[in-house]
């Protein structure tokens, strides 16, 4: 097996003839596929050429791991996936409508080929990114005059229902059902910013700074199977000061029963009483805390922490989200807990835990 190989040469290995690239265009497509290590379900998203992807492996040992990667999409459908940003790039191959090939770096360094096929619709829903970006000049007399930056996106169900618009209308609504167009809502949002941006800042007063504003989000997907669907908006916003502050908040739809789910509706009363000592034992285990130390001891606010209703569900477990601030200083960055379904299908709702066993089974139905 080749090790230790750098992007660039893996691009030169990966000859394959691209049908129908989808290069220009912003789009959502769940791929599956095996190979002699590992059954392979790959989430992606792209708009204008970003990428984000859950990359989901289950071993012969039957564990499922989930990597949450960006990238870039290149015009001839080569493109390059990464942790920490980008940085470490874990997945680099070619991109067509039908079918991805790449080759995936593991924790060996060893290559692993990949040979996805794009999964019928039948077994997910079918989903649009919406992409919306503009820009704004503070005076626009002036050529070096501070801009404010908007970027935004959606996800949009295939399916035109007017329940389904309120569902996702929470991406921007923080909670409030509503019955919306949802392809107005991005360009709602870029004028609020960009007539906020004109009221705060002004050049009467020489004394105040006038700074640029960025204001971004991205949309990702964790789950889409068996009628649930969960899924994220990263989102960072920066309108003067030190630094920006980024956040991330996650969206767990039962399209059955087209409601949103809580951590009450996932978990079994009981539950409550136990999640929050599993969720400190594998911060312990992230940050290296041995018993006899306390989590405030390296830094987070508290020696307990609280269950975070911001959750996540993936083929792998049940994620908690703890953003800048929240239980750790900004330094921290963000705080995320996955907890195996290994270690908490006792303390899952019977009736969800039945329909999420056959994932367990197989990460792609049509194997």
């Amino acid at each position: 097996m080749m090790k230790n190989c750098c992007p660039l040469i893996l691009l030169l290995l990966l000859l394959v003839q691209a049908n129908s690239v989808r290069s220009q265009q912003s789009f959502y497509g769940c791929y599956t596929g095996d190979n002699e290590q590992y059954e392979i379900r790959l989430h992606l998203i792209n708009a204008n050429n970003k990428l984000n992807a859950s990359l989901l492996l289950k071993g012969k040992s039957n564990t499922i791991e989930q990597l949450n990667l960006t990238g870039k999409l290149k015009p001839g459908g080569d493109f390059h996936l990464g942790s920490n940003f980008g940085e470490d790039t874990l997945l680099v191959g070619r991109l067509t409508s039908s079918r991805l090939e790449a080759y995936y770096k593991n924790k060996t360094n060893d290559l692993v080929l990949m040979h996805l096929q794009a999964e019928t619709p039948s077994n997910h829903m079918e989903l649009d990114v919406e992409a919306y970006e503009q820009q704004q000049a503070l005076d626009s007399a002036m050529a070096d005059s501070p801009q404010a930056i908007y970027e935004g996106q959606l996800l949009v169900p295939k399916t035109n229902n007017a329940q389904y618009d309120s569902l996702f209308a929470l991406q921007i609504k923080g909670g409030k059902l509503q019955s919306v167009k949802l392809n107005t809502l991005l360009e709602r949002e870029s004028e609020t910013f960009f007539s906020d941006f004109k009221k705060l800042n002004n050049f009467e007063n020489k004394d105040t700074p006038v700074y640029q504003w960025i204001k971004s989000s991205e949309v990702s997907v964790q789950f889409n199977q068996r009628g649930i669907l969960c899924f994220s908006t990263a989102d960072y916003v920066y309108t003067g000061g030190a630094h920006g502050l980024s956040s991330q908040w996650f969206f767990v739809l039962d399209l059955e029963k087209m409601e949103r789910l809580t951590i009450h509706d996932v978990f079994k009363a009981e539950a409550f009483a136990v999640l929050p000592s599993l969720i400190e034992q594998s911060l312990r285990n992230t940050y290296q805390v041995d018993a006899d130390s306390s989590l405030h001891s390296v830094g987070f606010f508290s020696g307990e922490v609280d269950l975070s209703e911001n959750f996540w569900l993936s083929a792998a477990g049940i994620g908690f989200y703890y953003n800048s601030y929240e239980i750790a200083p900004y330094y921290f960055g963000h705080s995320s807990v996955m907890l195996p379904f290994s270690e908490i299908h006792d303390l899952l709702k019977p009736e969800l835990y039945e329909r999420l066993k056959a994932i367990q089974v197989s990460l792609n139905p049509g194997l």
